[in-house]
């Protein structure tokens, strides 16, 4: 499947208009034209500062435009139809607020280069939010710590979005302006450093980007173009965006190419998919991923999806993604979560009366627990559907991330909420096993500091979204939360509980003792995992004796083993060691009696 972006102009087609992608204006020579996709707009003004209004003609397929002569780079516009006056939809830079001026732009000079700076079964995720990552929340600021990524033995970032949302501080995912890089983290020309330094140190970048919704709070889309949403379909957080338009599906294609080209970040995670709900649902994912690829072919495509869609992630017969390269895997998340703390629907595993060790067993070997392909029921047991024959790096790891922490009322990460042995066992598991590990940012040192989620809004917008958000944790989240139980989102202090406390790795020994034991896990996973990942994986056998479980992958290029004692009572199990090992808590070999301590592990 292949997707034009680059558009012909038709024979009918006398508006001049340039033939580059549809959205967001477009440079030629001295000049500028405006495009706004309005399809039933009767008339509209781009304003440009200093200058008089000037009214827009219809064009092609729902586009009003406007040329404007002696208007380039750095003009300031917006666009005004009625009473009202809103920025850009596909702006490529505000001057300040989401709400406020947008910025002419010429496009930032492409690096040209076609494929990720390394391959993707040597990813080791880091999710990092810009804003709280250090203390001056910039991309000029991360850039300056990249080192320390590294140097940890991560060799992936999947940066939070960055795309212009209301306030200066925000999760991101409240954007309306998805085409420009938040102006309180810095220019787009900033966020380009941060990725080409990223690039030179051998660490990957994917971002995160949100197509499934626009934040309310200056969206104001819906005032000129209601036909972007659907009222008779909701998602979370409102009308569903309406993906049966072509135009629309159209706006998104353009923002996933700009991202992997112009900022050349090697791959994008999509939020959230399975709230796009339209009918051309598949079309538009099929398009979307044929889109990057086209610009970029190994881009690393990512998607947070609960109905865990086989097809979605298929590889043809060299191995190769057909569409996503990989999913967040809520199945062990939750299993895994479940295990350590006990916690039943506030960690998604939300049926106790089922066997974790089971699905522990199948997550590991099969990837998903729920695979639709096995049909209505699966209960961990069921073996053998679709997703098992899967690759390994197709499933993606992570013990939190920042839904994990940001929807807790008390945001507290694992380290703070379980023994220091069960979190060793998790993350042991998570890194060890051939799966892509996801750590959120601290990890690496067990840090203390939370992650509770955050805006800054004037009040009426601020009070809305704090009732939302004990509404949201009640139903969603299962966590029943009282009156005053949530750290105030609009509070600056909330986002002060959220920054990383750098100081933390230097002068607490635990912290220290917590990263070099991360670097241990690391460089166990480079020097034995690597080289197996790299070859195609032909089998995954495992063994359950009691609760505790054996399971061998099964590359082309050897085996790769692990034994697990996922509870707190020790156990002995009939299994051998055969090569030299690593592990987690306590173990003794005695003849074929592999001897397991509680929250155990041993991989070789």
């Amino acid at each position: 499947m292949t997707i034009e972006l680059e558009r012909t102009r038709s024979n009918d087609d006398t508006s001049g208009a340039p033939a580059s992608g549809r959205f967001g204006p477009a440079v030629e020579g001295d000049s500028t034209w405006f495009r706004l996709w309005a399809p039933n707009v009767s008339a509209a003004e781009v304003l440009v500062e200093g200058r008089d209004p000037v009214t827009m003609t219809r064009g092609l397929d729902g586009f009003l435009l406007a040329s404007l002569d002696h208007c380039g780079p750095g003009a300031r516009y917006r666009f005004r139809v009625g009473d009202v006056t809103f920025p850009d939809p596909a702006s490529r830079q505000q001057q300040d607020e989401a709400s406020g001026w947008s910025i002419v732009r010429t496009a930032l000079p492409q690096a040209g280069r076609r494929n990720p700076v390394r391959p993707w079964h040597e990813a080791v995720i880091c999710e990092v939010h810009v804003g709280a990552a250090t203390p001056e929340g910039t991309f000029r600021a991360l850039t300056d710590r990249l080192e320390h990524f590294r140097d940890a033995g991560y060799t992936c970032l999947e940066i939070m979005p960055v795309n212009e949302f209301p306030g200066a501080r925000n999760w991101g995912y409240d954007g309306t302006l998805i085409f420009a890089p938040e102006h309180s983290y810095g220019t787009p020309e900033e966020l380009r450093q941060l990725v080409d330094r990223a690039h030179q140190l051998g660490l990957l970048m994917i971002l995160d980007v949100v197509y499934n919704h626009f934040g309310e709070t200056d969206n104001f889309i819906p005032h000129y173009a209601p036909q972007w949403f659907r009222d008779d379909i909701e998602t979370p957080w409102g009308p569903a965006i309406d993906f049966d338009q072509p135009m629309v599906r159209r706006f998104y294609y353009e923002n996933a190419v700009m991202w992997l080209t112009e900022y050349d970040f090697d791959g994008l995670r999509f939020d959230s998919v399975h709230e796009i709900k339209t009918e051309n649902r598949e079309r538009f994912l099929g398009e979307l991923a044929a889109a990057a690829r086209a610009s970029k072919p190994d881009a690393a495509l990512i998607v947070e999806n609960v109905r865990n869609n086989f097809e979605l992630l298929e590889r043809d017969d060299h191995n190769r993604p057909q569409q996503y390269s990989a999913q967040w895997n809520d199945d062990m998340h939750h299993v895994l979560a479940y295990l350590v703390t006990g916690e039943g629907p506030r960690t998604g595993y939300d049926d106790p009366n089922k066997d974790p060790y089971a699905d522990l067993e199948k997550a590991l070997a099969d990837g998903f627990v729920h695979d639709p392909s096995e049909g209505d029921g699966s209960d961990g047991r069921t073996r053998g559907g679709k997703a098992a024959k899967l690759p390994p790096d197709s499933f993606i790891t992570y013990v939190q991330n920042h839904d994990q922490l940001g929807n807790r009322s008390d945001a507290k990460r694992l380290s703070e909420r379980i023994s220091p042995e069960q979190l060793d066992f998790v993350h042991f598991v998570k890194f060890l096993a051939p799966q892509i590990p996801l750590c959120f940012m601290g990890d690496e040192a067990n840090l203390s500091s939370g992650f509770p989620f955050f805006v800054d809004l004037d009040a009426a917008a601020a009070k809305a979204k704090s009732d939302e958000r004990y509404k949201q944790m009640r139903e969603m989240f299962k966590d029943d939360v009282g009156p005053g139980g949530l750290p105030e989102p609009n509070d600056p202090r909330t986002f002060k509980m959220a920054k990383l406390s750098w100081q933390d790795y230097e002068t607490m020994s635990e912290r220290r003792a917590a990263l070099e034991r991360f670097r241990t896990l690391a460089r166990w996973r480079r020097d034995r995992l690597w080289p197996l990942a790299a070859t195609p994986c032909l089998d995954a056998q495992t063994a359950r004796q009691g609760n505790c479980l054996v399971v061998s992958w099964v590359f082309e290029a050897g085996t790769l083993s692990m034994a697990l004692n996922p509870t707190a009572w020790p156990a002995d199990i009939g299994c051998v060691v055969t090569a030299p090992p690593l592990s987690s808590g306590r173990y003794e070999q005695h003849g074929e009696v592999l001897r397991l301590g509680p929250w155990s592990a041993v991989a070789w």
